[in-house]
């Protein structure tokens, strides 16, 4: 893969797409809209691209190679190629990241070791890990690193694990491979699943009364929190950063030597902040399936574009379904339900605890007031 004659490079990135055997038409237009208009050189899909959890991925063998290859077919039949990298979700679909990525590399146009016809691919020490470098145009040698990192599933006990530390060490092997194969670092942006717990930084505490302030869980429970817009750059802050509760110290290698300049992510569906701590961004693309929830008809895919002679100088947007579809989808019911359930189980539990709350107090004042009416009623 190299840069263009005029010196860009565009990816296009897709975040949980979290569809069925059957997908959604408006996730697929929302799909080949984008493609249209981006016409990027690289897709990058950075997991969950499965709604694995499903009944309908049981229902009869094959329906996960069904789901893929009907997820893949408008950037197969533009002969674009893709890169594929996992979420907590896909596995849930009873076949095994392995197993997947061995149909996403029969299928045409997928960037891996059986179809990189020479190109500089670096692969980890699993499904879903690996580096791509990208050319200069006359092809003398890779100025730019697309890194894409497995980042794990669901951690026992809830939550989500950590990158193992066998990922990271590969990581610095392979920046450094490209380094002394090019004569010095070479800049890259890593895409993952799910974001590091530094996506914190990006935030702002404030009062549980502050007006649109976001509850967050677990590491950070009964904390509240808003964008601070003065280290990030647009976007927005719908629901709480789900990061891993341990720190895998993922941030510090990746900032070690400054070869990485961003990292990009998916996972919380309602999140498309863009920011910068520590040198590097970190940034969000929030869903764009229409069989989970999400952000209405804000719901996007992210273009990027890279120039040759600095990377690190990128442009990057929001192509959402509105801009490039309509302001209606097909379902609007359903995604009015999508659009407004619970982001996490911790929120849904808060949710269902208020509704308790709010019952209880409803029936004791009934109670009251019938047993006022009541005392009343017998002094008459």
């Amino acid at each position: 893969m190299k840069f263009r004659e005029d010196g860009t490079f565009h990816i296009l990135q897709f975040a949980d797409i979290q569809e069925l055997p059957e997908a959604s038409e408006d996730t697929m237009a929302l799909i080949r809209r984008a493609l249209d208009t981006a016409r990027p050189d690289l897709v990058v899909l950075t997991g969950d691209q499965l709604k694995g959890y499903s009944r309908a991925f049981r229902k009869k063998p094959g329906q996960t190679e069904k789901a893929i290859r009907g997820i893949l077919e408008p950037i197969v039949s533009r002969g674009i190629p893709f890169a594929v990298t996992f979420g907590n979700h896909d596995r849930q679909s009873g076949m095994s990241n392995e197993e997947q990525m061995g149909i996403y590399r029969r299928i045409p146009g997928c960037v891996d070791w059986l179809n990189s016809r020479g190109q500089e691919i670096l692969h980890g020490p699993e499904e879903g890990t690996f580096a791509i470098g990208i050319q200069n145009f006359e092809e003398t040698k890779t100025v730019m690193a697309v890194y894409l990192l497995d980042s794990q599933g669901d951690a026992a006990g809830g939550g989500c694990q950590t990158l193992h530390p066998k990922q990271i060490y590969w990581y610095k092997a392979a920046r450094d491979t490209f380094a002394q194969v090019h004569g010095g670092l070479v800049p890259g942006i890593v895409f993952q699943h799910i974001p590091m717990p530094e996506y914190y930084r990006l935030l702002r505490r404030v009062d549980k009364k502050t007006r649109g302030a976001i509850r967050t869980y677990r590491t950070h429970a009964n904390e509240y929190y808003l964008l601070d817009e003065e280290k990030c750059d647009g976007g927005s802050f719908r629901e709480a950063v789900s990061a891993p509760d341990n720190n895998a110290r993922e941030f510090e290698s990746l900032r070690e030597k400054g070869d990485i300049f961003a990292v990009y992510c998916g996972h919380d569906h309602r999140n498309s902040f863009v920011g910068n701590w520590g040198g590097i961004d970190l940034g969000y693309t929030p869903s764009c399936g229409f069989h989970d929830y999400g952000d209405g008809v804000s719901r996007a895919v992210r273009e990027l574009i890279f120039h040759e002679e600095n990377p690190a100088d990128y442009e990057t947007r929001l192509l959402t379904y509105k801009e490039l579809v309509g302001s209606r989808p097909s379902h609007p019911f359903r995604d009015f339900v999508y659009s407004h359930i619970p982001a996490t189980r911790e929120e849904a539990l808060e949710k269902v605890k208020k509704y308790l709350l709010f019952t209880g107090l409803a029936i004791a004042v009934v109670q009251t007031l019938r047993s006022a009416a009541k005392k009343n009623g017998g002094k008459k």
